[in-house]
């Protein structure tokens, strides 16, 4: 047989993620662009409902629940002491767009770090590399969710079309410490398949066609760059990935 008729269910998973990356694509051109079905709003909130299925579909339950408290938590912090100080993304606030809110903090925002911090470390072989991830999602999201959509403005233009540096050190920074705390509470490994990375690199081709849509076409462009670096520089960390995804034996040893 050429297949297996018989799918596990991290294949049926990924099968559903992988539909999530064309409804995604699909709602950037036209005739989908504009339809309500298709807004950032629907797109961000099937996302998180992804992210529990797929987290709690995968993971043990004691497992997912404690990444969600985690991450949840941790960002949250990280999130209110930004909003307040501007440390240490830099000075910014949130719109209504994204309400209700606990504080200045929309409760929405937690939940997409919690998808985004899943989605990434499941992509990742170390969790460093997780948090690079998020950073090269915000590279390419931040510039039009903050500029054309206006969930969120900076009180002075940054460097990064529009978007300070400081930004992209706190997601970074932010990001590493709740993936941190979760490997200190489960002491689990990540460990990143090809259908994870597959994922990552389907939804950063949904961002770069998202700054395409907007008319950011250098910021498409950069992203591009990013997400394929990116990827490449996952397969390069682990060479085993290559041999299985060509189909190549490891060569035997010698004694």
């Amino acid at each position: 047989m050429l297949f297996n008729a018989r799918w596990t269910k991290s294949q049926i998973s990924w099968a559903i993620a992988y539909a999530y990356t064309a409804y995604v694509a699909l709602g950037a051109v036209p005739p989908f662009k504009g339809a309500s079905i298709f807004s950032v709003t629907a797109a961000s909130g099937l996302l998180v409902l992804l992210y529990f299925f797929h987290s709690y579909a995968n993971l043990r339950l004691k497992t997912a629940s404690k990444f969600f408290v985690i991450a949840a938590t941790v960002s949250f912090i990280w999130e209110f002491i930004g909003v307040t100080t501007g440390i240490p993304f830099g000075q910014y606030s949130y719109t209504t767009s994204l309400s209700p809110a606990l504080g200045p903090v929309p409760l929405f925002i937690p939940l997409l770090w919690c998808a985004l911090g899943y989605f990434c470390m499941e992509a990742s072989d170390y969790y460093i590399m997780a948090a690079g991830l998020m950073v090269s999602l915000d590279l390419s999201f931040d510039p039009v969710f903050s500029s054309s959509l206006h969930l969120w403005t900076w009180q002075s233009q940054g460097q990064y079309f529009g978007v300070p540096l400081s930004n992209f050190f706190g997601w970074f920074l932010a990001s590493l410490t709740f993936f941190a705390i979760f490997f200190l509470a489960t002491k689990r490994r990540t460990r990143s398949s090809n259908y994870a990375v597959a994922f990552y690199y389907l939804f950063g081709l949904d961002n770069v066609i998202g700054d395409l849509a907007s008319g950011s076409v250098w910021l498409a462009v950069a992203s591009f760059i990013i997400f394929t670096i990116t990827t490449l520089i996952i397969f390069f960390v682990n060479g085993e990935r290559w041999r299985k995804l060509l189909g190549v034996s490891p060569s035997p040893s010698v004694n």
